[in-house]
């Protein structure tokens, strides 16, 4: 700011706090993570598979579901025990309707496409995957992507 002892006119230099803004800026959007914290375990170490296609990513909203080679929830659950069937269910029976109202609320109208990931162990039993895919059926919901790594090369 600068100011004359004659004059009342005030002179505002607005050129620093702008340059400021702008870095403050730039340094969160490179230093922002976009990955979503809760559809990676580091604990889940996912199948391979050679014949694996891109995933339709034309989607609403997306639940992740991470089976370890015990075929337990793990992640984002929280402190819920999600140990049956009906728990599950009713759990993504809660997240449906999260999901539906977030998307309504963006102005969405007609069906909401909602996809279940299911990210399971390598160790993790085929009956432990089929139920969980039960209670994802069992829950209204009528997509579902399975998660698998491609092998190198």
């Amino acid at each position: 700011m600068s100011a004359s002892v004659d004059s009342e006119e005030l002179d505002v230099n607005l050129m620093p706090l702008l340059d400021l803004v702008l870095q403050l800026i730039m340094f969160f959007m490179i230093t922002v993570n976009f990955v979503r914290v809760d559809q990676f375990d580091d604990s889940i170490s996912l199948p391979l598979a050679s014949e694996s296609v891109p995933l339709d990513t034309a989607a609403e909203d997306w639940i992740f579901l991470n089976l370890d080679g015990a075929g337990r929830l793990v992640g984002s659950m929280g402190s819920l025990a999600l140990d049956t069937p009906e728990k599950l269910k009713v759990h993504l029976i809660r997240e449906r309707q999260s999901s539906e109202e977030t998307a309504r609320e963006r102005g969405k109208t007609g069906e909401i496409k909602i996809v279940i990931i299911l990210r399971a162990d390598k160790n993790t039993k085929y009956g432990d995957v089929w139920s969980c895919l039960s209670s994802c059926q069992r829950a209204g919901f009528k997509h579902w992507q399975l998660r698998v790594m491609r092998p190198a090369g």
